[in-house]
């Protein structure tokens, strides 16, 4: 239905009576707030408010909240009103760009209430929201079960060729060797990170769980031949790459094992070998006959060109020289910056295979190389942790996933984390 075009007129109103708008990201501090009452006690109110069709405020929150503390909520007021009531999306587009030039921002408002997209049209760049956000932003464990999502899945919906939307993210079934899934989950769109997590070929059974014990009907082949693993990866690879911008952030976990060969295909395929990044677990696991206890999981990073970096986490020199009296805040920045990533792996009994990473393990790489808004491609979905990391730090998550349980599993994951319902695109 085609909407009526916003005609605004002046209409009178006292200031008593207009209502806040409940999610306004602007805040003022002291200095504005007494500045703004100088100037409203010196000039009166020159700029005319704007709101809603039921007095809710769209602009001049902070005028307003001053006349009342200067005492004069029972004065009437000119106003702008328009003709029909604004949609959700206009009133909050409409919130941003006409606020954007005054105060500072309450950043918690403006990241939890207002959608990535909205604050782009709205006039932000990504620059500025990744700066606005860079304190504030931080996943989290989502607490979701994977083996007992898994147990519930008796047949699954999903089939080969299906895709979804999921919000801001999009989820294939299909086989991530093959272009054509690659392309159907990308579309138009260029990936600024490859962050790829496939299987290890260490001869583990996705199927069977952890243990053995368990039948959830998987498929992923983890037992290959060396020629055969390495053309598995260089498939995926050479598809990553040719939906990406021609600066693209590449990282593979794999077996360490498999290092020398994941950065020899790199370096075929035109990616600079950076970085060996290792997941400090927290646990060991103890092979029978081996001197050591493996306590990590390797992931080989590499650029094509010059990708992206955050700058929030550039200043090494200026965090080591700290003073120790900053405590964990100092460790924290200090381990942003490493290709040691310590984070804590939950119990055994709460993965699918031990493998599976936590969500905020993900949380490193996808916050030092891209910006709010990006888009990253993952072409092994499991149980979908790099979306939900994608998805709780405002980026956008491009994932296939060849089976179709796990792609049920990874919209069970989002709709229970979000609340909404994943749209089937095309089948």
């Amino acid at each position: 239905m085609k909407k009526t075009k916003l005609v605004w007129s002046t209409v009178q109103r006292k200031v008593s009576d207009l209502l806040p708008f409940k999610h306004n990201p602007r805040k003022m501090n002291e200095k504005q707030i007494a500045d703004l009452k100088k100037s409203i006690e010196k000039y009166n109110l020159v700029e005319i408010p704007a709101i809603d069709f039921d007095n809710h405020i769209l602009a001049g929150h902070q005028r307003l909240a001053v006349m009342q503390l200067l005492g004069r909520g029972d004065e009437i007021i000119e106003c702008r009103r328009p003709n029909r009531k604004l949609t959700e999306s206009e009133a909050k587009q409409y919130l941003i760009m006409s606020n954007k030039i005054h105060g500072d921002w309450n950043e918690e408002l403006l990241f939890d209430f207002f959608e990535t997209d909205l604050l782009l049209d709205s006039g932000f760049s990504q620059d500025e929201l990744t700066d606005i956000f860079s304190d504030i932003v931080d996943s989290e464990d989502d607490k979701f079960d994977t083996i007992k999502e898994l147990e519930k899945i008796k047949k699954p919906k999903s089939k080969l060729g299906d895709l979804y939307q999921l919000g801001s993210h999009r989820l294939y079934c299909g086989d991530s060797t093959k272009f054509e899934a690659v392309q159907k989950v990308v579309g138009d769109t260029r990936i600024h990170m490859i962050y790829n997590d496939p299987v290890y070929n260490i001869n583990l059974s996705y199927k069977s769980g952890i243990g053995g014990t368990k039948n959830y009907g998987g498929s992923a082949k983890d037992k290959r031949s060396d020629k055969e693993y390495a053309e598995f990866l260089k498939k995926t690879m050479e598809n990553a790459l040719a939906v990406s911008h021609t600066d693209t952030h590449v990282f593979y976990y794999c077996d360490e094992s498999y290092v020398p060969l994941v950065a020899e295909l790199y370096k075929e395929l035109g990616i600079k070998f950076r970085r060996i990044c290792l997941w400090l677990k927290g646990i060991a696991n103890p092979t029978p006959q081996i001197a050591f206890s493996k306590v990590y999981e390797p992931c080989v990073y590499g650029t094509r060109k010059k990708p992206y970096l955050s700058p929030h986490h550039t200043n090494f020199d200026e965090v080591l020289n700290k003073e120790i009296g900053t405590g964990h805040q100092m460790i924290e920045q200090f381990m942003e910056m490493i290709d040691v990533w310590a984070v804590q792996r939950l119990a055994g009994n709460s993965y699918e295979h031990p493998t599976e990473k936590p969500v905020t393990l993900h949380d490193k790489p996808i916050k030092r190389c891209t910006k709010v808004g990006d888009n990253i491609l993952s072409l092994f979905g499991g149980s979908g942790g790099e979306l939900i990391c994608s998805h709780q730090l405002k980026r956008n998550c491009y994932m296939v996933e060849r089976d179709p349980m796990f792609v049920d599993l990874i919209i069970r994951r989002y709709e229970k984390l979000t609340g909404e319902k994943a749209i089937k695109v095309s089948a």
